[in-house]
């Protein structure tokens, strides 16, 4: 306190320090106004000091002024990242022990997830671990409905009780009914267009499987359905432990409580444990199209995963009514944003949730864990990586929704709509209007910003407004230098390894193009206070005009705009308040107080970085699989530069409160400080690690029309990959990898079309080490292709061919047979007239097709009738048929040549890759059919 008096009481004067800024000296007289350290009576609102000991202590008050402002930019980061990623402590037990009440348990959800990513493993559509799957839930659910059959028994045999009191917390009432618990197991076939990744996929399915339950009170709740939906199989690599055995385990705890507890008393709930999600959404369509529940529902709620840690986004919705239903929720995380962004198909993801919309013309609520998507659909998607507390948070929200959704929604004649604005503030509660309400606020928004104009509380000048814009477009471009430097260096992607490092390495370079335009529109004819209110008052007035051009295009998202426009009118008006006893004493009126910027900046930065811990999250992982010609580090780049000019609106007119000379050496300061970063993350910084690991895929193919037999290793990014891991495969094969363009060679990867047009592939042939590693003798020592050792490899027959010479049509049935493969993909080229699918016509001119056929366990085969444009009745259609071998999924197994003994080829890459590295693998068999 005695250091803080002897500071009050020093005066001091500035000389100037820039020749082309005659305002300079009095750069001081108002930069520390309603700081904790201040020279006098006036020095509080501006009024020039008269003294100077050193330029120290000038120096001195700046750096503290700054350190103040920053400390309280990143007290408000740390509390933020403590709400946003805060999750609810586990349950263990069933049921309360105080109340007697059944109670959602992450550990009964832990052990579904366990069972199924670890005990039966990879759950891929049509092998063995899918008909275990399908066993086991079987099993649990049949016990749950025992289980509730049970408690029910002893509830009637219990006496008379006043309501609220008894072993499950609510009226023993006994004429209160106890749930109807149904079941089904639906087998079906079917097909769908599945549109993805710009590309047109046809999809066919035979044997797949879906498990569905039903919880009601009878006819009368049945007419109106909630619907409930997980999925069970898991994609190529991964165990699935939250993708999406975590939505399976949270789903069969919901029944457990609701099974056990009086039953709904408006709408019954159906629970879909649907079994081709990864398929490209079988399941779920086989159910929406032909099951015979699905005119009942009337809604859907459906639980996914991307990643493996923190709480679940709220990130599509489609209805006023179910959006409304997730206030109920206790921890809600979601915003329009996502749902916008979701919409733009910038995230190359889908779910399930399409099926239901597209062909049952459902609204619903589509949720998802996202945070950690580094892990994601890789071996590592395991229960040990899945976050303490996320089981509990995903199934105490869903326990709501499906409680609100029985006993009180109104499920009929819901409305489609994207009109509506929605968002969680902090993750406590949760906020949604109709885009009419959002409309008539932003007017309000609008017309306090020009009151404030009109006040002259908000002095924007033509000038300073267009230095907004351009700083805006300085903060996207100029990281796009460090990338060049970067790449120059052979580094790219140096930010992978952690989502903050986009920060630090874009973030200095970023600031730096906004304070340059800064200094640049730095009004050397105004005072430095002028220049500081008329910059803040330009902020003001880009995020006003923004509000107006976000509402005209009727953008949901908007609010983020208004949020932005209201903090500074206030902080204007703040200010407005705050300077008015200074200007009874003649002190300059044209400036911004220092406790401005708190007020001002204290809501936008705090929700935008709760927002952007989400951003990141999502966007900095998804880099690793969207491609290795896609642009990563610039779309990194350009996303940090965002982040940085939005963080914080009200900075850009702080730059201005200690003069341009001051400005000046910032910028220098904060270019050195970004080289540095630059330099030092380049030498000890690896992109990737064992929690950050790249994505690389291995497909052991066996043409048997060439007779190749070849090892494809592809990676779905731009980072580092040749050197060092496919030189190491060229040591172990002693075999030398030939690169394949991926636009030369489309069908190298037709087995996981679309993904396939996101990588880029180098081959090994494997026949040396094949014949140096077998024990056959025949094999070893023959000149054959060891393709022609293959046994029951998948075929392709024409039946029923004819020809009509007056159409020039040629009609056949093309039957496939794939004895112990699953995934085919048949892919041709032809001007087709009409075939079997039911679910779309083919196009109206030549194209390419690609036809992709999924069976449950067990489907051998196909079969699909075209008619196609032929010159002749010898014109036969060339089929190009890619099958997948269902063994290697998690059992380290591969299928051997007939008498050839373990070859191994797949194991031998599988055993030694990398911990940084992340395998998807698999073993296919190509072949060319003329028929």
């Amino acid at each position: 306190m005695a250091a803080y008096q002897a500071l009050k009481q020093r005066q001091f004067r500035v000389e100037p320090s820039d020749q082309d800024d005659h305002h300079q000296q009095h750069h001081l007289k108002y930069a520390t106004s309603s700081l904790p350290i201040k020279t006098s009576k006036y020095d509080q609102y501006g009024a020039p000091p008269t003294k100077i000991h050193s330029s120290f202590s000038s120096n001195r008050i700046i750096f503290r002024a700054w350190a103040i402002f920053l400390s309280f930019l990143a007290a408000i980061v740390l509390i933020m990242y403590q709400i946003h990623y805060a999750l609810p402590t586990p349950v263990h037990e069933s049921v309360n022990p105080i109340t007697g009440q059944v109670q959602f348990s992450e550990t009964n959800v832990r052990k579904v997830v366990r069972h199924l990513s670890e005990d039966i493993g990879y759950r891929v559509v049509g092998t063995e671990q899918e008909l275990d799957t399908k066993n086991y839930l079987i099993k649990e659910l049949l016990q749950l409905k025992e289980d509730a059959h049970i408690a029910n028994l002893k509830r009637q045999q219990q006496p008379l009780q006043p309501k609220g009191v008894g072993t499950n917390g609510a009226s023993q009432d006994l004429e209160q009914p106890w749930p109807k618990f149904d079941m089904w197991v639906q087998v079906g076939d079917g097909s769908h267009r599945f549109d993805f990744m710009s590309k047109v996929v046809m999809k066919m399915y035979t044997n797949m499987t879906n498990i569905i339950v039903r919880l009601s009170c009878g006819p009368e709740c049945d007419q109106n359905s909630i619907l409930l939906n997980s999925h069970y199989d898991t994609t190529l690599g991964s165990p699935g432990a939250v993708d999406d055995a975590l939505g399976v385990g949270v789903m069969m705890e919901i029944i457990r409580v609701m099974s056990q507890r009086p039953a709904p008393k408006k709408n019954s709930i159906v629970f879909l444990f649907n079994g081709g999600e990864e398929s490209l959404q079988d399941a779920s369509h086989s159910f929406i199209t032909a099951h015979e529940l699905k005119d009942q529902v009337r809604a859907v709620v459906n639980l996914e995963a991307c990643g493996t840690s923190g709480p679940e986004i709220l990130f599509q919705a489609n209805s006023r009514t179910m959006i409304d239903a997730y206030r109920t929720v206790p921890y809600p995380h979601g915003t329009v944003l996502a749902n916008d962004l979701f919409a733009t198909g910038l995230i190359l993801s889908d779910t399930d949730f399409r099926q239901f919309v597209d062909h049952g013309n459902l609204t619903g609520l589509d949720m998802a864990v996202y945070k950690n998507s580094y892990l994601y659909h890789t071996h590592l998607d395991l229960d040990s990586y899945m976050e303490t507390g996320l089981p509990q948070h995903m199934g105490e929200n869903t326990l709501a929704l499906a409680t609100y959704l029985t006993e009180e929604a109104e499920l009929i004649n819901l409305e489609k709509t994207s009109s509506v604005v929605f968002f969680d503030f902090f993750g406590q509660f949760f906020v949604s209007y109709s885009w009419s309400t959002a409309l008539q606020i932003h007017i309000v928004v609008g017309g306090l910003a020009l009151l404030a104009m009109a006040t002259q509380a908000s002095r924007p000048t033509l000038r300073a407004t267009v230095s907004i814009l351009f700083s805006f477009m300085a903060a996207l471009i100029l990281p796009n230098l460090s990338v060049i430097f970067l790449l120059s260096l052979g580094k790219p992607m140096q930010w992978f390894s952690h989502e903050w490092l986009s920060c630090l390495l874009f973030g200095p370079i970023a600031l730096v193009g906004m304070f340059s335009v800064q200094y640049l529109f730095h009004d050397k004819k105004a005072s430095t206070g002028a220049n500081e209110l008329s910059t803040f008052s330009a902020v003001h007035a880009f995020y006003t005009i923004c509000l107006g051009l976000a509402s005209y295009t009727g953008l949901a998202s908007s609010y983020v705009f208004a949020l932005y426009s209201i903090s500074s009118t206030l902080g204007l008006f703040f200010n407005k308040f705050r300077i008015a006893e200074a200007k009874k004493d003649g002190v300059e009126s044209a400036r911004v107080d220092y406790m401005t910027y708190f007020v001002a900046s204290l809501l936008p930065t705090a929700y935008f970085s709760f927002v952007c811990f989400s951003l990141l999250d999502i966007f900095i992982p998804l880099t690793g699989r969207i491609g290795v010609d896609a642009p990563v580090d610039n779309i990194v780049a350009v996303l940090t530069g965002f982040i940085i000019f939005v963080f914080c609106p009200p900075i850009m007119a702080f730059t201005h409160r200690f003069g341009a000379s001051m400005l000046r050496k910032m910028i220098v300061l904060l270019l050195v400080a970004h080289l540095a970063i630059l330099l030092i993350t380049s030498m000890f910084i690896s992109p990737y690690n064992e929690l950050h690991p790249k994505r690389v895929f291995a497909q052991h193919l066996k043409n048997l029309t060439s007779g190749e037999s070849m090892m494809y290793i592809a990676h779905a990014d731009p980072g580092p990959f040749y050197d060092p891991y496919v030189t190491e495969l060229e040591e172990m094969f002693s075999t030398k990898a030939v690169f394949r363009s991926p636009n030369n060679n489309p069908g190298d990867w037709n087995a996981i079309y679309p993904f396939n047009q996101f990588l880029e592939s180098y081959v090994i042939d494997t026949t040396p080490y094949i014949k140096t590693q077998t024990q056959n003798k025949t094999i070893a020592n023959t000149d054959r292709p060891l393709t022609d050792f293959v046994h029951q490899a998948p075929q392709l027959i024409a039946e029923k061919v004819s020809y009509d010479p007056k159409t020039g049509h040629r009609r056949l049935t093309v039957l496939c047979t794939h004895p112990n493969y699953i995934w085919t993909v048949a892919s041709f080229d032809t001007h087709l007239v009409s075939w079997s699918l039911s679910s779309s016509d083919p196009f109206p001119y030549h194209s390419h097709y690609v036809i992709r056929h999924v069976g449950g366990h067990v489907s051998d085969g196909w079969k699909l009738d075209l008619e196609y444009k032929a010159k002749g009745p010898d014109d036969k259609l060339m089929i190009e048929l890619t099958a997948m071998e269902t063994e290697g999924f998690g059992r380290d197994q591969e299928r051997e040549l007939i008498g050839s003994g373990d070859i191994g080829v797949m194991r031998k890459v599988l055993k030694t890759r990398p911990a940084w590295l992340a395998l998807t693998y698999f073993g296919t068999t190509v072949s060319r059919f003329h028929l």
